[in-house]
């Protein structure tokens, strides 16, 4: 993956302009179908698409190509496994591709169908609404979306008409309804997992907040202190730390009832995110796609927004303001107030309002920071 934004849009311009003249003229195969992923591997909607194409058999007429960042996350199956050169050589041959992190930037001839599954709708801003130009972002025939109020967003945010945006469900979602796979998560009264976003990323090259803790509002020595009030409730707070995220700061500490994972522990306990979100009881999260793609699951949700104008200020949001989306039940302060809150949340919160229905859509409490 290429980090530097004048580097990606130099070779916009120049390079991939001529591969995209040289693919409206290089034959189309119709049994060729591209699943591309920008970064790491094979990840987000293309591992349900990937899975139903083999489950039914499409591999046996058609070859299934997989466009991956390093041949380290290559799997053992009927598709074929290649980098993104080669991606490239397959894309010119493809009748179908499609995308969920990441796009070549190619422009798709008249024969091809190019779609982009996105990798869930989120409050914060993607493509050009970012405060990051990497030039043009329109290389697809189709962009998924799921919900009507996405038209207009997704337009701006890749330079495309709103003919181009389709409306439908999420492929990663459909295990919350087709049967998920269950997991021995030990015998707690509920289980909490919270999902924060990344503020830093050395991976990809830039940083949305200057927030450093791994849980926003709490820092590594105050951990033993949730634990005990996670204890107090028999809870358990699994913490799944965003893939991008930068590790610098992260620990492998064990308590009774708080864990905090990275996302090669998590992925090194069996675990998959999209199995596991229907299993907890309440969910805690902040500006990413987990937190609308949870709202399918009917759950008690609260959101940890510490860094909301900072982070506006960094990256953007979808939503001006995204506070019309997260209904305000308090504000509290940092210091001891934290742990009163954090202790209500599980108190009232979790216990007595689980089931509660509010907007149809379960019961949302916005966790917020005032300066004093």
């Amino acid at each position: 993956m290429i980090k530097n934004v004048v580097l990606k849009k130099s070779l916009k311009n120049s390079v991939f302009k001529v591969v995209s003249l040289l693919n409206n003229v290089v034959p189309k195969h119709n049994n060729y179908i591209l699943l591309y992923s920008g970064n790491k591997g094979i990840r987000f909607n293309l591992i349900p698409l990937r899975d139903y194409l083999l489950l039914n058999g499409y591999d046996t007429n058609n070859r299934i190509i997989c466009g991956i960042e390093d041949m380290k996350y290559a799997e053992t199956d009927n598709c074929t496994y290649v980098t993104h050169v080669k991606a490239i050589f397959y894309y010119l041959k493809s009748k179908y591709v499609f995308y969920t992190a990441g796009q070549l930037p190619i422009k798709p001839s008249k024969s091809q169908k190019v779609i982009h599954l996105q990798h869930g709708i989120t409050f914060k801003t993607c493509g050009k609404l970012t405060h990051i130009n990497n030039g043009n972002e329109f290389f697809f025939t189709d962009c998924l979306a799921t919900s009507n109020i996405y038209k207009p967003i997704y337009s701006k945010a890749f330079g495309c008409s709103e003919e181009n945006i389709y409306i439908n469900s999420e492929p990663v979602t459909d295990v919350f309804f087709n049967g998920y796979k269950k997991y021995d998560l030990g015998n707690y009264n509920k289980i909490i997992l919270w999902t924060p976003t990344f503020r830093q990323s050395d991976y990809l090259g830039y940083d949305d907040s200057e927030t450093e803790e791994l849980l926003p509002l709490f820092e590594e020595k105050d951990y033993s202190r949730l634990n005990e009030i996670l204890k107090e409730y028999n809870f358990l707070l699994m913490v799944k730390i965003h893939p991008s995220q930068d590790l610098s700061r992260y620990s492998k500490l064990k308590y009774s009832n708080l864990q905090i994972l990275s996302n090669d522990d998590f992925n090194q306990m069996g675990m998959e995110i999209y199995n596991l979100l229907p299993q907890v009881d309440a969910i805690i999260g902040d500006y990413s796609s987990l937190c609308m793609q949870s709202l399918l699951l009917d759950k008690p949700m609260a959101y940890v927004v510490p860094d909301m104008e900072e982070y506006s200020k960094r990256r953007g949001f979808a939503f001006d303001p995204p506070t019309a989306y997260m209904f305000v039940l308090w504000n509290f302060a940092r210091g001891e107030r934290r742990f009163d809150a954090f202790a209500f949340y599980c108190r009232y919160f979790v216990f007595a309002f689980f089931g509660s229905r509010y907007y149809g859509n379960g019961l949302w409490i916005q966790f917020r920071t005032v300066s004093h």
